[in-house]
């Protein structure tokens, strides 16, 4: 029988915002909650964190030219089987042949961006999570010009649990609007209660009378 991949990805995801989404805590922090979870579906010999792949040697398409610096990293990925073999792609310990990393991507059944929104005091760059979705546009559409490429699943994952501040989705469709992200790429958005709107807890002295 398949492995849902699809359904272990997206029952982390559910449980990891609806568990932590009403913490704040600095953006690493989320990122290691959210490997937990998702640990806690693929097992710990599947799942790795900012894997990095050289960009400079890609074919010069639109997403390339929006997504910054010459290297990027993955916040998470899910490998297709068991092993954690991921060196930086300049590694002596083993050098990737093609010069970017790019070939082990082959081994990932998903690749993954996280943006939180509490971790922004003056709320999510709209600008900011739309090159995420380039990025892994990018990382897709490099792995399917490559001859009998196993292309992974990809997902953009908002947490929207800013204590003020709407992440509006209207906006980063006008980015997207502009420059479409990989129709492969799935992004998906968790919207917590704001802070006024939670059920508060009573306080001890409440609970007496």
């Amino acid at each position: 029988m398949a492995e849902d991949v699809e359904g272990k990805f997206l029952a982390a995801w559910q449980v990891f915002a609806q568990t932590c989404g009403k913490f704040i805590a600095p953006e690493p922090t989320y990122q290691a909650w959210f490997a937990h979870y998702l640990i806690s579906q693929f097992g710990i010999d599947r799942v790795a964190r900012e894997p990095m792949v050289k960009k400079e040697p890609f074919r010069d398409t639109t997403w390339k030219g929006l997504v910054t610096g010459n290297h990027v990293r993955l916040d998470a990925v899910v490998m297709r089987s068991p092993g954690i073999h991921l060196p930086h792609y300049g590694s002596r310990i083993d050098r990737s042949p093609d010069g970017t990393g790019l070939h082990r991507l082959r081994g990932m059944a998903v690749i993954t961006e996280l943006k939180v929104t509490a971790t922004q005091g003056e709320g999510q760059d709209h600008t900011e999570v739309a090159r995420d979705a380039f990025k892994l546009s990018m990382l897709l559409d490099e792995l399917q010009a490559a001859p009998d490429a196993a292309v992974p699943l990809a997902y953009l994952c908002i947490l929207d649990n800013h204590p003020t501040k709407r992440y509006r989705r209207e906006a980063l469709n006008l980015h997207f609007a502009r420059v479409a992200h990989h129709p492969l790429v799935h992004v998906i958005i968790h919207d917590v209660q704001p802070m006024s709107d939670r059920p508060q807890v009573p306080r001890p002295e409440q609970l007496t009378g």
